[in-house]
């Protein structure tokens, strides 16, 4: 039978099995864990027993009834020696001691000092300040400081604009430097330039003949009529080759003499 179909045995409502739960855990320690518990529940519940008994609360405290007792404080100077065992505890001279003559010398001169007459020429040599270069904005009256916003050019009015800064010209020399040294030190290992010698110049002639004659008769082997794009460039590329080689057979033949890079 499919599962959508029903079935007799289903209509009969089945009890319902119980869910049989496991017994909750108990450590076997629990009970003298307890124990210990409320054996020491209350042993740091006060600071310890105190030493002097309260009063009773008829006998309250009264003014000038409570004797305080206060720490002896001797009034000898003890005089410290180095090598005694005072020295760790240095005992200083009382304020009454010393000597008020630094205190007096300066009193003196703030007297002598003449503090309206130093402001005065202050106020004389002082530069007075430039006026502020300042804008009106709105109708209300709004004004705007342009050096403070950011609108004046004060960068351009600079001794160093425009100009390189010293750290870049540093770093161009540098490179300079580093590119002569490279360049002399392949001189010193490789010459530049080498000699051609009469065999290998007429090796070159006749291969530079022998590829130019190939490239005539390419180039009249072309259509009299060039009516596309492709026939144009490739007349114009056969041209440039022919005018190139041309050119370097001339120099040939024209300088018997002359010197090669071999790069």
């Amino acid at each position: 039978m499919s599962e959508g179909q029903e079935n007799i045995k289903y209509l009969i409502q089945r009890p319902k099995t119980p869910v049989v739960k496991p017994p909750m855990h108990r450590s076997v320690f629990n009970k003298s864990i307890k124990r210990e518990f409320k054996s020491n529940r209350g042993c740091h519940q006060t600071m310890g027993y105190a030493e002097v008994k309260p009063n009773q609360p008829s006998k309250f405290l009264k003014k000038h009834t409570r004797k305080v007792i206060r720490p002896f404080v001797g009034t000898k100077k003890n005089i410290t020696i180095p090598g005694s065992s005072n020295a760790l505890n240095p005992v200083y001279p009382s304020r009454r001691c010393r000597k008020p003559e630094r205190k007096t010398e300066e009193k003196t001169k703030l007297i002598k000092r003449n503090f309206l007459h130093e402001n005065i020429v202050d106020v004389i040599r002082k530069v007075p300040p430039l006026p502020k270069h300042r804008v009106q904005d709105s109708r209300k009256g709004h004004t705007m400081v342009l050096d403070e916003a950011g609108l004046e050019p004060t960068y351009v009015s600079k001794k160093n604009f425009g100009k390189t800064p010293s750290y870049i010209k540093k770093i161009i020399k540098n490179k300079e430097t580093e590119k002569l040294t490279e360049v002399e030190r392949i001189r010193t290992i490789k010459p530049p330039l080498r000699f051609l010698p009469l065999d290998e110049r007429n090796k070159l002639l006749t291969g530079m003949k022998a590829n130019w004659g190939e490239l005539y008769t390419e180039f009249l082997l072309l259509p009299m009529v060039t009516d596309s794009v492709p026939k144009i460039n490739r007349k114009a590329r056969l041209e440039n080759q022919l005018n190139n080689l041309e050119k370097d057979i001339n120099i040939l033949e024209k300088y018997p003499s002359l010197y090669v890079c071999d790069d």
